[in-house]
């Protein structure tokens, strides 16, 4: 029989890392429903999972591996295009105060960038996690991390000066 985590333990984790998980799943799914599930999903992966963490970096890394990964799966299977109303991912953001107002525009001008490039964005500039962190998480290299990071910033700037020109 396979031996779960103490419900305890489960419960702080959730209170710890919860709104983190779930705004970069919403980030890269823009759809609260789904960004919820997969936070879920996550959650429950950890519960049933026997990992030995070595510290809290660890747990929280492994965490947004996963869902990543299960966010990557859900865009895999709506590969169909079906695109959400940027109007409707705002109107969420904002009931929802996932994220606070004067962010908005970040996290709009993120939303519109493509799967690889939102990933790393995310994991560097808004985790904190370094280009080796961050090529680890997504087991991807690292100078494909950079190259990633680059091209982000690139379409970020033309979107800024495009608005604001």
């Amino acid at each position: 029989m396979m031996e779960c985590r103490r419900f305890d333990d489960v419960e702080m984790v959730i209170r710890e890392y919860g709104h983190t998980l779930f705004r970069n799943c919403f980030l890269m799914l823009n759809s609260k429903q789904d960004a919820e599930d997969v936070v879920q999903e996550t959650f429950m992966k950890y519960f049933s999972t026997n990992i030995e963490f070595i510290d809290n970096e660890h747990r929280k890394a492994w965490l947004i591996k996963v869902s990543q990964n299960k966010c990557r799966d859900i865009l895999r299977f709506n590969r169909r295009h079906t695109t959400i109303p940027l109007e409707k991912v705002v109107d969420e953001l904002i009931s929802g105060e996932y994220v606070e107002i004067d962010e908005l525009n970040e996290f709009i001008s993120i939303a519109k960038l493509g799967y690889k490039y939102k990933s790393v964005i995310m994991l560097h500039y808004i985790e904190g996690y370094s280009v080796e962190e961050t090529a680890k998480i997504l087991n991807i290299s690292k100078s494909a991390v950079k190259m990633r990071l680059k091209r982000a910033r690139e379409i970020l700037k033309d979107t800024y000066e495009k608005k604001y020109s």
